[in-house]
């Protein structure tokens, strides 16, 4: 699947969360080891890591397989490979900026509202600027 698609078919499509703030390495409770089980057989764990970016966004929660704190891997879930762990070097996208809008595009996915607002702003003032400059 092209874009985001693919995550409202993932089996954690429904909504898992869980307090941060409660949870170490040492500490780790049955239902946020529980939450890993529905990722066992995820095909798109990979998919998963390159989109959250768990690493460089200092993610915490569940993500491709394992429970993050603070971008560190605190558990992993039975079957996922060390590669899956792998950012491919996607950057966040910077929401509410033309640069953004064109994020967007590039990874195939229909921009945030915020993105395309901005991309709908910059589109006019290239328009004024060619209007007024007499092209």
């Amino acid at each position: 699947m092209s874009g985001n698609g693919w995550a409202t078919a993932a089996p954690c499509a429904g909504d898992f969360r869980f307090t941060p703030e409660e949870t170490t390495a040492e500490a780790l409770t049955e239902p946020l080891v529980a939450l890993l089980a529905v990722c066992r057989d995820c095909p798109f764990r990979a998919q998963c890591i390159d989109l959250v970016l768990p690493r460089a966004s200092l993610f915490d929660g569940v993500c491709g397989g394992r429970l993050w704190r603070d971008g560190l891997v605190l558990a992993t879930c039975d079957g996922a490979k060390p590669g899956e762990l792998r950012e491919y070097g996607r950057r966040p996208i910077t929401h509410g900026t033309e640069a953004g809008a064109r994020a967007h595009n590039r990874r195939g996915e229909r921009a945030c509202s915020l993105c395309r607002e901005a991309g709908r702003l910059a589109q006019q003032a290239r328009r004024a600027r060619r209007r007024n400059s007499g092209t």
